[in-house]
């Protein structure tokens, strides 16, 4: 068996394009090769910022030759009267590879049809990788594209060198102007200068040789270590931020870290300040005490072995200290005024060029809030939401928050506590902005939860009014995670919120500004909500996409309720006999779709199951009532259960369309009757059961 390689050398690509790049590789290189008939190879995609790199073993030297049975259009189509071929006659055997004389005859029930045994042998493997190599490379997608040269070209970076080996055989093909061959480099520091490949399974020790360490696990596992042992020279431990170690891992060819160090004078500043100058600006790893305290020192990471002359700790350190003393600065400046001083500014900030400036946005984050703090019934104050929802912006005036805008909120919340602010207000401030999506933490207090649905739900229904929605993949102000916070936090809350109900009020308070039809606004922001939350009963509760669809076809207004409908639907779903019921329920709801709702008359029963059904359903109806106040959702999906053997025998023994009109519509009735109450839970015959139609 052979092994194949295949490596890209380019210039430096992002980091965050590489996992993708990786993913696609894998995935193409199987289709199209599973494609060609190849079936127990192994695939393996690996990275560094200078070369994506594909190694398949376990390839056969040639496709398998095989015997192709292939039938053609019946004879009297494909033959003429005269025995000449017709056009399609002519169009199969050139299908075919074979003259018309030598195609064959089937005679089937339907009659004789043209065929053909085709033999096909197998093409040698190292052809298959030279047609499918370029195709492949060419189909890649990034984030971001680059074209080079005379502007011909396509990729994410432009490409130096192509090695593409079979074993130790060469296979020939040009992508991106270049012809594949043997020849890479090693580390651009280490080992710049050109060597040969000799052979597929030796290039990773070949690689590691020249100071590349070609696999992504290999390079974490080396940080992980070392970034360890540094830590325990100087006292510390690494904070956890397997993010970052991430990125670091795609950011380098050989894996190294240097310690660094700065002022200790600089912790007197907020965390996150220190935080956010290490790790947002310098993409340096943390280092603390056991119990979380900063520590003057940090790690960078180095794409070398080494730092002989301390050069790039230096560098480091230089490019910290100034943005630590500049940011020591800004947090003298802000402190000289209270925060409150700020709000005036807010007037003189663009928010959006037509949704006005950030005093317009904290006025209907304000309003927004009071509404929903009304239909929550929370004890909040109009007046004091309304000077919080201007507080919680203020701190984006601020020197700080200029210069570190990652800091928004935060900054807000800790000039709030230094000024003997109440604790909901700062921590308020502080948290509004969170979660990030499903990702992080709800705010801590009552008021930043409302703060934060608010201002998101005025972000949201803001820029819909005004055309600029997420489309397809792209959302690049963000609106899928500001919708999916949102969702977190009432589900987090346990808020029995009405999303209809505030999505309007949120967006009929932009309608002054809007460019778009109010109501179409009302009714895509709407279906924006419904989408996110289905996404979160997909990917955080867990369940199947057809038992979200069957709840929220119920109503998912309620979030809270609607999650818990979810879940209880999930858990009785593999029940066999609620199996029948949902089965039967499909039927319940195709015979009784689009007719006219009406009483049900228990005299005009002709059947004891008519009776029997009745029965259930009223007990069924009576349970409901029992239930739901005391939010038992579970136990309403299982009391369906028992109504199963009772329809499945009404529908055996009951013909729902009988010929008297006025039995036919009160048997409809029933079922209309029994619909109702099943769809105040989920519509079951949204699901997809084993055995349905």
């Amino acid at each position: 068996m052979a092994s194949f390689l295949l490596e890209i050398r380019t210039e430096e690509i992002p980091a965050n394009a590489l996992p993708g790049a990786r993913r696609q590789l894998q995935n193409l290189f199987a289709k199209h090769l599973g494609d060609a008939g190849f079936t127990a190879f192994q695939t393996t995609v690996l990275s560094t910022p200078l070369r994506l790199i594909v190694t398949i073993t376990d390839l056969p030297q040639k496709q398998d030759d095989r015997i192709e049975e292939m039938t053609g259009p019946p004879s009297r189509i494909a033959v003429a009267e005269d025995g000449s071929p017709t056009k399609a006659g002519l169009g199969f055997a050139a299908k075919a590879g074979l003259p018309f004389e030598q195609l064959g005859r089937l005679e089937t029930e339907k009659g004789e049809y043209l065929a053909a045994t085709v033999n096909h042998v197998g093409r040698a493997t190292s052809e298959i990788l030279a047609e499918i190599t370029p195709a492949i490379l060419s189909s890649l997608r990034f984030p971001k594209m680059m074209r080079w040269g005379l502007g011909s070209f396509l990729f994410v970076r432009p490409v130096h060198g192509i090695v593409a080996l079979l074993d130790d055989e060469i296979i020939p093909f040009e992508a991106f102007g270049i012809t594949s061959g043997t020849t890479t480099v090693g580390h651009r520091v280490h080992s710049p200068q050109p060597f040969e490949i000799s052979h597929a399974d030796r290039y990773s020790e070949t690689m590691a040789q020249h100071s590349v360490m070609v696999d992504p696990a290999e390079r974490r596992r080396n940080l992980e270590i070392t970034a360890q042992h540094l830590a325990s020279t100087v006292g510390c431990m690494v904070h956890d931020d397997p993010r970052l170690v991430a990125e670091h891992v795609e950011l380098v060819e050989w894996p190294g870290l240097i310690v660094g160090s700065f002022d200790r004078d600089f912790l007197e500043l907020p965390p996150e300040v220190v935080i956010s100058t290490l790790r947002h600006h310098q993409k340096c790893l943390i280092l603390e005490f056991g119990d979380g305290t900063l520590q003057p020192f940090f790690l960078a990471v180095i794409d070398r072995k080494d730092d002989p002359e301390d050069l790039i700790r230096l560098g480091n350190e230089w490019v910290i200290r100034a943005r630590l003393a500049d940011a020591a600065f800004f947090f003298s400046e802000d402190r000289k005024l209270p925060l409150e001083d700020s709000i005036a500014g807010l007037e003189r900030v663009e928010w959006h060029r037509v949704l006005g400036s950030l005093e317009a946005k904290a006025e209907r984050l304000g309003r927004l809030a009071v509404t929903l703090s009304g239909q929550l019934n929370l004890d909040l104050s109009t007046e004091s939401l309304c000077r919080a929802a201007r507080l919680v912006k203020a701190d984006l005036t601020t020197h700080m928050v200029g210069e570190f805008p990652e800091l928004q909120g935060v900054m807000g919340g800790h000039y709030l506590r230094l000024e003997g602010a109440d604790e909901e207000l700062w921590t308020a401030s502080r948290d509004h902005y969170r979660p990030v999506g499903f990702d992080g933490d709800s705010p801590a207090s009552e008021l930043g939860r409302v703060l934060g649905v608010a201002d998101r739900l005025d972000t949201i229904a803001g820029l819909y009014a005004v055309g600029e929605k997420p489309t397809g993949s792209r959302d690049p102000l963000g609106l899928r995670r500001a919708a999916q916070a949102i969702v977190k936090v009432i589900i987090d809350t346990g808020w029995a919120l009405d999303l209809e109900k505030i999505v309007a009020e949120a967006v009929y308070g932009v309608a002054d500004q809007a460019t778009e039809d109010i109501e179409t606004v009302k009714r895509a922001v709407t279906g924006f909500m419904a989408d996110r939350l289905r996404r979160w009963l997909t990917d955080v509760t867990g369940v199947a996409g057809d038992t979200a669809d069957a709840v929220m076809a119920s109503g998912w207004f309620n979030a809270c309720e609607t999650v818990a409908r979810a879940e209880a639907l999930e858990s009785v779903r593999s029940n066999d006999s609620f199996r029948a019921l949902a089965l039967a329920f499909k039927r319940v709801q195709n015979i009784t779709d689009g007719k006219a709702e009406g009483d049900v008359d228990s005299s005009l029963f002709e059947h004891t199951e008519e009776k029997e059904l009745h029965d259930a359903v009223l007990e069924f109806h009576a349970t409901l009532e029992r239930l739901l106040p005391e939010h038992r959702v579970t136990e309403a999906f299982e009391a369906m259960i028992p109504i199963a053997d009772t329809l499945d025998r009404f529908f055996i023994e009951v013909m729902v369309m009988a010929e008297n009109n006025e039995i036919r519509a009160n048997r409809i009735a029933l079922l209309k009757l029994l619909g109702r109450d099943f769809l105040t839970l989920a519509d079951l015959s949204i699901l997809q059961i084993d055995g349905g139609e």
